[in-house]
């Protein structure tokens, strides 16, 4: 009986470790550095050359405030867009510069947002260029989620 007993503790604790594992290693990004506009602002896009404290965020987990130009034609969901850091700056006015825009990918759709957001994912220090504009860095998103 008590070897049923250690046994199924053994299970058991294996089951419970596999799932805080996974729980933890899914939320990482989230729980990423808070990166500002002034931040980004740092990159010289003539250039391409960053100060030494965005650098150190390439390809790290960040979240980013900032408002969504979805880039597909749905109004429900989308797995693209540029990320902006006020609302006015869209694509019916000179965009902002590339380094005042994100491109993020969602690796699933999310809700289109009319509102200020914090975008969850992974920092790519890498022009991406799309027919609404330039960006000067890529976010391969994991959520979003209302800012608050």
């Amino acid at each position: 009986m008590q070897k049923l007993v250690l046994i199924g503790a053994i299970i058991l604790a294996g089951v419970l470790g596999t799932v805080v594992y996974l729980r933890i290693a899914h939320q990482a990004p989230m729980d990423g550095v808070e990166v500002t506009w002034e931040m980004l602002g740092q990159l010289d896009y003539i250039t391409g050359k960053a100060g030494s404290e965005l650098e150190a965020l390439d390809g790290h987990g960040v979240k980013i405030p900032g408002f969504m130009v979805p880039l597909e034609d749905s109004q429900q969901s989308v797995t693209e867009f540029l990320l902006v850091p006020t609302p006015q700056a869209c694509i019916h006015v000179p965009p902002p510069p590339p380094n005042q825009m994100v491109y993020i990918t969602m690796k699933e759709g999310t809700a289109v947002a009319f509102g200020p957001i914090w975008v969850h994912g992974r920092l790519k220090i890498t022009p991406k260029k799309h027919m609404y504009g330039e960006a000067s860095f890529e976010v391969e998103g994991v959520s979003v989620e209302p800012y608050r």
